[in-house]
């Protein structure tokens, strides 16, 4: 297969390892033709070669393969559907995007109409308090309200006696499996390291999601999985420091970081929040860690990324043993587990956090919007899940009752207004 190819040459180590103005201009100049023939626009090949340059390697190849995938379809280059594919475009890169996804999208509807969302829905976000910001929230609210509108067809069609079982989507994600690269002896290794940089540096890390689980299940890391999960509360963090700690020590490097972006409905109009969500940090074994601040809001404690949140039970932090390393995590690990997992005991080789998370909550964003449609589409073989995240949806005010269709989209959600400002 072409991807097995590439992370030969290319290995995950290497692509994520800081490289010298010759490697960037090599790489970049090759991945600029590259992307110049898959698209035809100089305008996405040239985004490419930003990012190259930038030696943003993980963000530049992974476009590149997307474009290759949506151009060559019999390509196996692309795994997870519902990855944010279009992260720090432009407005201007955003538009030629979707030219290019309308003239090679040789995808399934569903995927089509999905990817659609996204790239409206992070326009959305790039051009708020601009009027370019009017056209880009109608425009993902057209293409949420056609993929709604084709998932409740399929979905009554499926309630139709006469009809054919409604088959599983067949752009589900993949299964689980360990990145190239994880073992959970190099995964111990790296787990003590970045504990000692954060605890050295003040700060007061704890384990969570997959490294908590196996910690509680196994006594050790998973087998099975594919990179750390570390917590920090974040109102005990100090960001300034904390990410001038993570960019400014070898041989550790912070590949990037994501924060959720909320539109909230004020009286003085719409105003923007951007929550610092996660870091991604890459050991020198290759070993990637995700650390994620956690909000305390309500009765709810929650963590996510530029697409998801999940909400947990507010809980405490004491040590657990994991390996001997002995780590912070939340007081309450087999309830915490409960909410994460379900039933976490039982191993899980086939479990997509989008899809298979029960504690996953919608928040107040464009993205949030685009992900929950996304998400819908593709539960619609399972009748129970995606009865709830229709009625989250009801409750978020994503959508409305309609006579006719049932639901649509609702025709306020991130509703345009003069007087919205860019607040912090």
């Amino acid at each position: 297969m072409l991807k097995s190819l590439i992370h030969r040459v290319l290995p995950r180590s290497y692509i994520t390892a800081r490289h010298g103005s010759v490697s960037r201009w090599v790489l970049g100049a090759g991945a600029y033709g590259a992307a110049l023939v898959t698209t035809m626009d100089h305008t996405l090949a040239r985004e490419v070669w930003r990012r190259m340059w930038a030696d943003d390697y993980p963000s530049g190849l992974a476009r590149l393969a997307w474009y290759a995938r949506r151009r060559f379809p019999g390509l196996d280059m692309s795994v997870d559907p519902l990855s944010l594919f279009c992260s720090g475009m432009t407005p201007p890169e955003l538009q030629a995007m979707r030219r290019f996804l309308l003239r090679h999208g040789r995808v399934e509807d569903e995927a089509l109409l999905g990817e659609l969302c996204f790239i409206s829905a992070s326009a959305a976000i790039e051009t708020f308090g601009t009027p370019g910001y009017v056209e880009n929230i109608s425009r993902l609210r057209a293409d949420a309200g056609a993929l709604l509108d084709r998932s409740l067809s399929r979905m009554a069609d499926a309630a139709d006696p006469s009809a054919q079982p409604l088959a599983e989507s067949r752009r589900a994600p993949t299964a689980i499996s360990s990145r190239a690269g994880f073992s959970p002896l190099g995964a111990e290794t790296a787990l003590r390291d970045t504990l000692a940089l954060l605890e050295t540096g003040g700060f007061r890390p704890f384990i969570l999601s997959g490294t908590l689980l196996g910690a509680i299940r196994e006594g050790r890391m998973l087998e099975h999985d594919y990179d750390i999960d570390l917590g920090l509360f974040a109102d005990e963090t100090d960001l300034t420091r904390l990410e001038r700690l993570l960019h400014h020590s070898p041989p550790f490097r912070c590949i990037r970081h994501e924060c959720q972006t909320l539109i909230l409905d004020a009286p003085a109009g719409l105003r923007r929040r951007d929550m610092p969500a996660v870091y991604k940090l890459r050991h020198a074994s290759g070993i990637m860690v995700d650390i994620f601040l956690h909000y305390r809001e309500d009765d709810v404690i929650w963590h996510g990324t530029a697409l998801y949140r999940w909400e947990n039970s507010p809980f405490t932090l004491s040590p657990c043993d994991l390996a001997g390393i002995n780590p912070l995590a939340p007081a309450n690990a087999e309830q915490n587990l409960t909410e994460n997992y379900g039933d976490w005991r039982e191993p899980k080789y086939s479990f997509h956090c989008a899809l298979d998370t029960p504690n996953l909550a919608l928040f107040a964003g464009p993205m949030a919007l685009a992900v929950a449609i996304r998400r819908f589409s593709m539960l619609l073989s399972r009748p129970a899940d995606a009865a709830r995240l229709l009625d989250q949806m009801a409750a978020a005010g994503f959508i409305e009752s309609d006579p006719e269709k049932g639901w649509k989209i609702s025709e306020a959600v991130f509703r345009p207004s003069s007087g919205q400002g860019r607040g912090g």
